[in-house]
């Protein structure tokens, strides 16, 4: 299953959706509808777009996408897409135009096709400027018997460069921010889809030395995630006098979270100091989660920005808290400003001090956060965030039963700016150089730990 939406930046471009027809594809599996009903189904998504988009002007600003254009020229390709590989391609394609995280398009594989299962590398990787480093090694996995260790510099992934590598993957995949592409691309290359029923391939890693020579290190991958790992969406711990707070998903019940906010609220109340509430990697979820954490640091309200909403007739029957929202006479089809608002309440969270630190991870839900920390006086350290807006709906396309998400509201700062596209800026950039990861130091903790306000 190919899949969209998750964020392409500026480097490199999407690829046009004509082109993607002329991929080698096998001919089974043939799409069981004709190029005119292949046709009306892009058709009617282009509809939905049209109608219920949130951000149809801000990326004809920001990329100069137009969907007058733009659905034309698909309706070309998918006309020629037989087979399902060819047409998921086209469509996955025809989705990262819009550079959206929250606009993608899914299908499930039938019975008949290709099983897959993820293996993984047994390392973990991130962006320093240009260069793709090591910042971890599994305990007793292929990558730690291959030789690989925290800060290598990784420059070719099976034979092909990283940025050979990135472009690949950005036909894919639509990102916002070309910096959260690179995030993504860190994230994700070291896991793969094989064939469930055949031994995942070795994969061959060329790192380059510090004295420019290149070593090629053959790896054998991981069948099972990494064992320890935390999936806990909130977590506390302390160092010396100060309390992190980490937050690591909005997403699930709201209820969940309170619930996990109540069980270390006294771990604040016993010994208030300073806090760092540390975002990175933060995902989103949901925006009332969002309000729920901001909610127990608070002694009044606080407002961190705003939001308008796309009021279409689906986005309102797909979200019933939407269907009282009236419309903004100057601009018809829209909701009024609503704010991104938090109200104290639960067990307090107590502190002396907040630091906020946010990273290209934290997207969607998580930079609403980052605005509310704002507004209730935290300074944010760190890199800008995703830029991602979206509370999106879902539909389902009638004949190939492919699930899409649309975006159907646009989140602003308190000064007006869109995060669709730009993010959160922190206060303070920082980030770590590759010596402080070969020396496994969390370097933008500790300078997050060290800021008071």
């Amino acid at each position: 299953m190919l899949v969209a939406g998750s964020g392409c930046g500026t480097s490199p471009a999407t690829p046009s959706v004509a082109a993607v027809i002329n991929v080698g594809t096998k001919l089974e599996n043939r799409v069981p509808f004709g190029p005119d009903e292949r046709a009306a189904e892009l058709s009617e998504l282009c509809e939905v777009l049209r109608d219920s988009y949130a951000h149809l002007e801000t990326k004809r600003a920001q990329w100069g996408l137009d969907l007058g254009e733009l659905c034309p020229r698909t309706t070309a390709a998918i006309r020629q897409a037989d087979t399902w590989d060819r047409y998921e391609r086209v469509m996955v394609a025809f989705v990262s135009e819009f550079h959206d995280a929250h606009v993608a398009w899914r299908r499930a594989r039938g019975p008949s096709e290709v099983r897959r299962r993820i293996v993984r590398l047994g390392l973990e990787t991130r962006f320093v400027a240009d260069a793709l480093v090591v910042s971890d090694v599994w305990p007793g996995s292929g990558a730690e018997r291959a030789g690989l260790r925290r800060g290598d510099r990784i420059a070719a992934i099976d034979g092909r460069t990283v940025d050979e590598k990135l472009g690949a993957r950005s036909e894919l995949r639509s990102w916002s921010r070309s910096e959260a592409a690179r995030y993504d691309f860190a994230e994700e290359w070291p896991a793969g889809r094989v064939e469930a029923d055949h031994p995942p391939p070795t994969r061959r890693l060329t790192r380059e030395a510090a004295d420019g020579a290149y070593e090629t290190l053959v790896v054998e991958p991981e069948t099972a995630p990494r064992a320890g790992r935390d999936t806990r969406a909130v977590s506390v711990g302390r160092r010396g006098s100060a309390t992190i707070l980490k937050i690591a998903t909005l997403a699930g019940a709201v209820a969940d979270i309170d619930r996990l906010l109540d069980e270390i609220a006294p771990a604040f109340t016993a010994d208030p100091g300073p806090m760092v509430i540390d975002l990175r990697g933060n995902p989103g979820g949901h925006d009332k989660a969002a309000r729920a954490v901001a909610s127990r640091l608070i002694s009044q309200p606080i407002t961190g920005g705003a939001v308008r909403v796309r009021l279409s007739a689906r986005a309102r029957a797909e979200h019933p808290e939407w269907r009282s929202l009236a419309d903004d006479p100057a601009r018809p089809g829209w909701s009024l400003p609503q704010p991104v608002t938090a109200l104290p309440a639960g067990k307090h969270l107590t502190a002396t001090s907040i630091t906020g630190l946010i990273d290209a991870g934290c997207r969607s839900s998580c930079e609403a956060l980052a605005l509310l920390l704002r507004a209730m006086g935290a300074r944010l350290v760190g890199e800008r965030t995703g830029g991602s807006s979206g509370a999106p709906f879902t539909f389902t396309l009638p004949r190939s039963g492919a699930r899409v998400t649309v975006s159907a509201w646009a989140m602003f700062d308190r000064e007006g700016r869109p995060i669709e596209g730009l993010g959160v800026a922190p206060d303070e950039t920082f980030a770590p150089t590759i010596a402080d990861i070969s020396a496994g130091r969390d370097t933008a903790l500790e300078r997050a730990l060290a800021t008071r306000r």
